[in-house]
């Protein structure tokens, strides 16, 4: 064979190994919906006590909406918020505090509103890792589930019911959404960020990696599981929980009913790749499925690359045109609707598949990462201990661009 044809042999396998990737996907989706349409383990006599843990760091733009989803949900059980803000001098204490007045008179349906600092900067693990473990001391004595929300994540009124209802499941003991990007104002590096989200999120339901920014579990978790010693050493939330869940013989679920459309587009170049390799770099750190998301993130730059640089561009152009049509069978899968997003997907595609393999090179030897104005180095444990069959691994919080983030 000459090289042109193995080159399109290679291209051949690829898309076809990322078609069967993307047929699990829809298989695993549709199983979830049929699951749920036949849901016997249904609380409604009896909506469990509920905690919602909102842990901030910055003003995010979408904050004064999100706060506003969740005064507003419609859930008939009882449940808390509980929000853990980085320092009171933190734009969004006041936010938070003037929200909460404002609302105590227009009968927000939960029941309280603890807002608190952190406490302590920890040296070891992230501050998000700290707020949530000075948030689960706090919790009711009552409350069964515990859901977790980032401060971008806009939900609809139905969020609370619908991930109790799953959590509330025989034998689940987490379930989690997803992300879901599309840009308001159509910008390039906002589509290249959804062509990466897009191929992550058959990834993760695929590989089963937890999303922290839509997430819930049982008490039970917290309470008697491994979760918290990995929040103390760890970078992020949701990535290492399947460990802690199997040692109490629960499971994990991706419900595609907590997906969560985002419209932020504004981010530029340098922001999309310290983004991209963080989000890579805690799957480097806390998931054993971490060697197949870096053939996939390698694998694809490399073969087009290759392609390219050899002026195959015939077979570059076919390979190109299958993955757009992947992006959109991903999009009708996750989304239940026709593809709105085509001619984006086809210009963002090239850009969005080499950000994603440069920013997995740089999650395979990066030893600094920057999160919210706060540079945090990855040091192995002086002992080392098995997680999951990896070693685990402490993030040691350094330094930030913003004291007065800190308190």
């Amino acid at each position: 064979m000459t090289s042109s044809e193995w080159l399109l042999l290679i291209f051949s396998l690829v898309l076809g190994f990322q078609a069967l990737l993307v047929s699990l996907f829809a298989k695993t989706v549709n199983t979830r919906r049929g699951e749920k349409r036949s849901w016997k383990n249904n609380p409604q006599k009896h909506w469990p006590s509920t905690e919602v843990i909102l842990c901030i760091r910055g003003e995010d733009p979408t904050l004064p909406k999100m706060l506003d989803a969740l005064a507003n949900q419609k859930y008939l059980g009882s449940w808390r918020l509980q929000v853990v803000v980085d320092s009171t001098s933190d734009p969004s204490w006041k936010v938070i505090q003037n929200f909460a007045s404002s609302k105590t008179d227009n009968h927000p349906t939960w029941e309280e509103v603890n807002l608190q600092p952190l406490k302590t900067i920890p040296k070891r693990g992230s501050l998000k890792c700290a707020s949530l473990l000075q948030a689960f001391d706090s919790l009711h004595h009552s409350s069964e589930i515990i859901a977790v929300i980032d401060a971008d994540a806009v939900v609809n009124t139905n969020w609370l019911e619908s991930i109790v209802e799953a959590c509330f499941q025989p034998g689940i003991g987490a379930v989690s959404g997803n992300r879901w990007f599309i840009p308001s104002n159509g910008t390039l590096m906002g589509w290249s960020r959804s062509v990466w989200n897009a191929g992550a999120v058959v990834l993760m339901t695929l590989l089963e990696i937890p999303w922290g920014g839509s997430l819930a579990v049982r008490r039970k978790v917290i309470d008697e599981g491994d979760w918290k010693d990995l929040l103390r050493h760890g970078l992020c939330e949701d990535t290492g929980l399947l460990g802690p869940l199997k040692q109490l013989g629960l499971s994990y679920q991706f419900r595609p009913e907590l997906l969560i459309v985002d419209n932020d587009d504004d981010i530029t170049l340098p922001q999309l790749t310290r983004w991209l390799t963080r989000q890579l770099l805690t799957a480097r750190l806390h998931h054993p499925g971490w060697p197949l998301v870096a053939m996939h993130g390698i694998g694809s730059m490399t073969i087009l690359l290759a392609g390219i640089l050899k002026g195959a561009w015939a077979t570059v152009i076919a390979y190109e045109l299958g993955c757009v049509g992947l992006l959109i069978w991903i999009e009708r899968i996750a989304m239940e609707r026709k593809p709105i997003s085509l001619q984006w997907w086809a210009i963002a595609l090239i850009p969005g598949q080499l950000l994603n393999g440069f920013a997995t090179i740089a999650a395979c030897t990066i030893k600094k990462v920057e999160w919210r104005d706060v540079i945090y180095r990855v040091t192995k444990r002086p002992k080392g201990v098995e997680i999951m069959g990896l070693q685990a691994l402490n993030v040691e919080g350094l330094t930030s661009t913003d004291s007065n983030s800190f308190g």
